[in-house]
């Protein structure tokens, strides 16, 4: 499959492809970087426009024009609400899917290994305070009892 260019995503998020292609879309995403970038591209315009959409003045105008007709808006709104839901369940799939990809790839066991790579040796070599007196200490009593063990024997 060819690239999908942004447009594509674009229809591709509005559900306004058949079912065929939208399995052939997610399919190429799980090995395409560019088509990823255009389709995380494209969800950006996407959000951005619902932000605009939220401050729409004329919903509840255009809700009472269609009742005046005899629309059902109940029914439309209901139905934009499933496809949303649709939407955002496969999005959230798809994020899953990437996940596990990265999680048997050991993309994020590398993550950890470089942190630890990186960190400081002093920070992991170091000893608490406490260890470190009570070590002085045993050290300190070792000597007295080899001093007195040695002071036996001269007497």
């Amino acid at each position: 499959m060819n690239h999908v260019p942004e447009t594509g995503w674009v229809t591709y998020l509005a559900d306004e492809i058949p079912e065929s292609l939208k399995i052939e879309y997610e399919n190429h995403l799980y090995s395409c970087d560019k088509c990823l970038s255009a389709y995380m591209g494209a969800m950006e315009k996407e959000e951005s426009s619902l932000d605009i959409e939220g401050f729409d003045i004329a919903g509840p105008v255009m809700d009472s024009i269609s009742r005046l007709k005899g629309g059902y808006v109940e029914e439309d709104k209901q139905l934009r609400k499933g496809k949303s839901l649709r939407t955002i369940t496969r999005h959230y799939l798809i994020a899953a899917g990437f996940t596990i990809l990265l999680m048997a790839g050991g993309v994020f066991q590398s993550f950890t290994e470089y942190v630890d790579s990186i960190e400081p040796k002093s920070v992991k070599e170091s000893q608490s305070f406490t260890d470190g007196i009570i070590d002085k200490t045993f050290n300190w009593m070792v000597s007295i009892e080899k001093k007195n063990k040695e002071g036996f024997r001269n007497e």
